[in-house]
């Protein structure tokens, strides 16, 4: 499970971060599947166990469960 203490650390730090996270998409019959998605981490409430990622210009949260993977941003 990926440690939020670590995370606002290295956050603090001004170290570029970026989020792996499954995100719930309800398909038209009503069933919730999950995408796999990558974004910027922008920062983490610890307390309510939640990261905060940049999608498509919107800031999205991300509960602590459907998050994969934190690790240093990658430029393309």
């Amino acid at each position: 499970m990926i440690d939020l203490a670590d995370v606002a650390a290295r956050l603090d730090a001004e170290e570029r971060l970026q989020l792996t996270y499954r995100f719930p998409v309800s398909s038209a019959d009503g069933q919730v599947n999950y995408e796999t998605r990558t974004a910027k981490l922008l920062d983490v409430a610890e307390q309510a166990k939640l990261l905060y990622v940049q999608h498509e210009g919107e800031v999205i949260w991300v509960k602590l469960d459907e998050a994969i993977e934190v690790e240093p941003e990658t430029r393309t």
